[in-house]
C-alpha cells in the first residue's frame, strides 16, 4: 500500500464478512485450527465472556473491547496466529452479539486479513455516526507498511454490523472525532519537493460526517509544520 486507493465517502458494506441473520449451525468442528466460532451458549454478561472461546483454537487473544449500542453491549475480540514473522501475522477480529434464547451469544460480524497477514490490528469503540450507539474503528497494519505506517481504516457500523468505511493510506491516520462531535478526523501528511519523509510540509486535518448513508467533508484544515 503506497497510497490511498479508496475514496473518502467509501460506504461498501461487505456481504461476505458482515451478517445480521442469526448463525446456522456450523458445518466444520468449532476446534478445528482456524475455524472462528459462531456462537457460545451460556447466557452470560459480557464482562464474563472468555474471549478465548471466540476465537480460532489456534491463535491468541489480542484484546477484548466492550462497545455500547442501543441493542445492549456488544463484545469485540481481537486476535492472532502464533508464527515466525510477527510483522506479518494472521490477524482478525469478531462482533458479538447476545441473544434472548440458546445460544445466547452470536457471532455477528468477522473480520480476517487471510492469508496476507498483517503487522498490527487496532481497535476502537466509540459513536462515529452519531446515532447513540459506539461503533468499531478499526486499523489493519499492511506488512511490510514502513515508516509511513501504511494500512487499512475501516468503520464497523453498530448494533447494524455493517462496513460503512473503508480507506487505505500512508503517512496518515483516522480516529474518531472529539467527544461530543461524532465523526472521523483524518490526518493526512504532506509533502512537497524536497521534503525528507521524517519532516513533512503540511498536515491536512479532514472531518467526515455520517449523514446516514454517507459521510460528507464538515472541515477541512491545512496546518505547515
Amino acid at each position: 500500500m503506497l497510497s490511498s486507493c479508496d475514496a473518502e465517502g467509501s460506504t461498501a458494506p461487505s456481504s461476505v464478512t458482515a451478517s445480521t441473520a442469526t448463525p446456522t449451525s456450523i458445518t466444520t468442528p468449532e476446534n478445528e485450527p482456524g475455524t472462528i466460532p459462531t456462537t457460545y451458549g451460556p447466557d452470560v454478561d459480557p464482562e464474563r465472556l472468555p474471549a478465548e472461546a471466540l476465537i480460532p483454537v489456534d491463535a491468541t487473544v489480542d484484546g477484548q473491547w466492550f462497545a455500547f449500542t442501543g441493542d445492549g453491549v456488544v463484545v469485540v475480540v481481537a486476535w492472532s496466529v502464533p508464527g515466525d514473522d510477527v510483522t506479518r501475522l494472521a490477524r482478525g477480529f469478531a462482533v458479538w452479539r447476545r441473544a434472548s434464547s440458546a445460544p445466547h451469544w452470536r457471532r455477528a460480524f468477522v473480520e480476517t486479513s487471510g492469508r496476507r497477514g498483517l503487522s498490527e490490528l487496532r481497535i476502537t469503540t466509540a459513536d462515529v455516526t452519531g446515532d447513540g450507539s459506539d461503533d468499531v474503528v478499526a486499523f489493519e497494519g499492511a506488512p511490510g507498511g514502513g515508516t509511513g505506517g501504511c494500512g487499512t481504516w475501516l468503520v464497523v457500523r453498530l448494533p447494524r454490523f455493517d462496513r460503512i468505511y473503508r480507506r487505505s493510506l500512508c503517512d496518515g491516520a483516522i480516529q474518531p472525532g472529539p467527544t461530543g462531535r461524532p465523526g472521523l478526523v483524518l490526518t493526512e501528511s504532506i509533502y512537497r519537493s524536497g521534503d525528507a519523509h521524517c519532516c513533512p510540509s503540511a498536515i491536512r486535518t479532514t472531518a467526515l460526517v455520517w449523514t446516514g448513508s454517507d459521510w460528507r467533508v464538515g472541515d477541512r484544515t491545512v496546518t505547515s509544520t
